[in-house]
């Protein structure tokens, strides 16, 4: 089917991944300058990881259509759009980074309340508006169920390295926090 030619040409999608590294690299700097219990220390490090893990999300669907990427933050919104293969190896890279961590593996008998952090599905749906609803501390919490979504950063970032056309790209620090 040939392309609509009234469609925006795709972004170039190893500026998106560059950048995606970037971010994931600040996010592991911040992570490192957090060890404080000053209120609102982890906020930058929220925001700037929030920001990896959309484009990542939004490299993935360049990748997998050569379109443009929905203008959205919601990390589901943006992981329905996948390709389901690309969809697929992310559900993969989650439940393998659970169970080759020696903590999480065993979480069942550590803290059986733990375990939502180990359900890709739920840690999804949690960590969906990341950047829209958690970027300001002072305000209230979102409804819901709400945790951290290393794993899925971690998941997504993995995904994403292995596709060929971006070889060479990665962090050169390694970046982020992909396991």
């Amino acid at each position: 089917m040939p392309k609509d030619t009234n469609q925006a040409p795709a972004p170039d999608f190893q500026k998106i991944y560059q950048l995606a590294e970037r971010y994931s690299e600040a996010s592991r700097i911040l992570d490192e300058q957090m060890k404080s219990d000053e209120w609102g220390v982890s906020a930058p490090r929220l925001l700037v990881d929030s920001f990896a893990v959309e484009l990542y999300l939004k490299c993935l669907y360049v990748l997998d259509t050569d379109s443009e990427p929905l203008r959205e933050h919601d990390w589901l919104k943006l992981f329905e759009a996948l390709g389901s293969h690309t969809r697929i190896a992310i559900r993969e890279a989650f439940d393998r980074i659970v169970i080759e961590d020696p903590v999480l593996r065993h979480l069942d008998v550590i803290n059986p309340q733990a375990l939502i952090f180990t359900n890709f599905d739920r840690s999804l749906a949690a960590a969906k508006n990341t950047f829209d609803k958690r970027r300001y501390l002072f305000e209230a919490l979102p409804d819901g169920e709400w945790f951290y979504a290393h794993l899925l950063h971690g998941a997504i970032r993995s995904v994403t390295m292995m596709d060929l056309r971006l070889v060479g790209l990665a962090f050169p620090k390694g970046g982020g926090t992909a396991a």
